[in-house]
């Protein structure tokens, strides 16, 4: 019995320096993954912020309409029909703006892509 815990205790000693080995910042082991993920700090966030422009221009979008929705439920005969008129030609104007917004989204996107690659292409034909 004692020579199982002096075992137990002795192995959990051993394994102390591998975990304080893994918690310290950059080790002679550390992959180039995980040197990527940290130079990807500015990256995330920048996908930060442009997620945030895009759920404030949601809201805005779901405000505008709401508003018009509200109108039309609260008019009666010829303006009714006038409301129904603006909510259809909000829902339109939306769908452009979003279109856009998609458009402008996907040039970035592709941009930002190409340089990646140059960049790695860079990289990679000065380590040979």
């Amino acid at each position: 019995m004692r020579t199982a815990v002096a075992s137990l205790i002795i192995a959990a000693l051993l394994m102390l320096p591998c975990g304080l080995f893994a918690q310290q910042g950059k080790s002679p082991g550390t992959t180039s993954e995980q040197s990527t993920q940290r130079a990807m700090s500015p990256q995330k966030e920048h996908h930060e912020q442009m997620k945030a422009e895009h759920e404030k221009m949601m809201k805005d979008m779901d405000d505008r309409l709401d508003q018009k929705v509200a109108e039309m439920d609260a008019a009666s005969g010829q303006k009714k029909i006038d409301a129904m008129a603006e909510v259809i030609k909000e829902l339109v104007s939306q769908r452009k703006e979003m279109r856009e917004h998609m458009m402008k989204m996907r040039e970035q996107w592709t941009k930002h892509y190409k340089e990646q690659k140059r960049q790695e292409g860079n990289t990679k034909g000065k380590g040979m």
